[in-house]
């Protein structure tokens, strides 16, 4: 098929169906492993927001909480005291600057309505309660006909969530003023209540790696095509010049020209058949001194 073109020509075309060839396989590996690098940082990501999130509850139940009741014994500040309040209110704000992560403190029966679960987040929890080892789970969901990765946390009750969340008659008045003595009351020591989940869309997983793979495949285009020029580059001034310079040369001293010498300025093949077409012109030169005689 390529037997009528010139080597420099041969040359080109099949590096070029090389490149033809491997950008396709090239493109598909760098994607599958640009993808597991995407998700593994998206997964990073959203475990960080997750523990932040549940970071801020325990400092709120652990620190902040008690040192309010101790100077207020007798009151409940919602706005400092809620482990979930202020949980939700500091995802509110992560959630505007990294709008494609939504955040969500999820509940049977909650009392901030938002929170309550819809049917997958009802199998989250229920999932949690019936593998009381298992404290986070991950995997995909379809929601809205988009689908989301998500990262899911157990909230497992401790006895100081029992004064707000154990029976309206105990909870402190301001709670039961704001929620109602309806929900989310009953709770028993070391239960599992609720949970802490983090969504985020695939599609910024598919748009991160293919900015990335657009990138990737420009740099491997331009490297191929330097180094396609480089080598053309190469093979016309280390084999197709000197090879042309040769049959020049076997030429006129075919035409008679026997002062012309086979010149390379190498010492490979090039070099061998060069040496070679010198003792064929000497045993040629010789044959025609023997003929005149």
């Amino acid at each position: 098929m390529l037997k009528n073109f010139k080597l420099r020509t041969k040359f080109f075309i099949i590096s070029s169906l090389i490149y033809i060839v491997s950008l396709p396989i090239v493109a598909v590996t760098s994607y599958y492993v640009l993808r597991q690098n995407v998700e593994k940082e998206m997964f990073v990501q959203a475990q960080l927001f997750l523990n932040t999130i549940e970071s801020v509850r325990k400092q709120i139940g652990q620190v902040t909480r008690p040192a309010v009741m101790k100077e207020l014994p007798t009151k409940f500040i919602v706005e400092a005291m809620s482990t979930s309040f202020n949980a939700r209110g500091v995802a509110e704000r992560v959630k505007e600057k990294f709008p494609e992560y939504t955040f969500r403190h999820i509940s049977l029966n909650p009392r901030y309505q938002a929170n309550k679960a819809d049917g997958f987040e009802q199998g989250v929890i229920q999932y949690f309660q019936n593998n009381r080892s298992v404290s986070e789970g991950t995997g995909y969901v379809t929601r809205d006909g988009y689908e989301y990765f998500y990262i899911a946390k157990a909230v497992v009750s401790d006895a100081s969530c029992l004064r707000c969340h154990g029976t309206p008659d105990t909870a402190p008045k301001e709670v039961v003023a704001r929620y109602g003595n309806t929900a989310a009351f009953g709770w028993g020591e070391n239960e599992v209540v609720a949970g802490l989940i983090v969504y985020v869309p695939t599609r910024l997983a598919t748009e991160n790696t293919i900015r990335a793979l657009i990138v990737f495949g420009s740099l491997y285009s331009g490297l191929f095509l330097l180094s396609l020029i480089a080598i053309d580059l190469v093979v016309a001034r280390s084999i197709t010049k000197p090879i042309k310079d040769l049959a020049e040369t076997a030429n006129d001293i075919s035409k008679g020209h026997m002062e012309r010498e086979f010149k390379v300025n190498s010492n490979d093949e090039l070099k061998i058949l060069a040496d070679a077409f010198d003792r064929m012109k000497t045993s040629l030169n010789k044959a025609m001194q023997m003929l005149k005689k």
